[in-house]
């Protein structure tokens, strides 16, 4: 299956990592990652906090997928995650 190859996966790994290269000069310096019912912010972290955690929780999907195959899903929705987490921060 393509999307369970390894080259694949890696590259969305690096995807990750570079998307947040590319936006990091662009975020404000702490990032919403909670918003209330009236949709203003209510929680922020740190901004390397907020670009770095998806893509670290992807390196570490993919170090264990060998033991519990369906971690190459959750790879994919990180990244999905981590797109829609940066659009939101900008």
């Amino acid at each position: 299956m393509f999307l369970m190859n390894d080259k694949v996966l890696w590259g969305a790994v690096a995807l990750a990592f570079i998307l947040s290269i590319v936006f990091y000069p662009l975020l404000p310096a702490d990032m919403a990652i909670h918003y209330d019912v009236s949709n203003r912010p209510n929680t922020a972290i740190n901004k390397t906090a907020g670009v770095l955690i998806f893509p670290v929780l992807m390196v570490v999907c993919m170090l264990f997928r060998k033991r519990i195959v369906q971690l190459f899903l959750i790879v994919y929705f990180l990244l999905i995650v981590h797109i829609a987490v940066l659009w939101l921060a900008l």
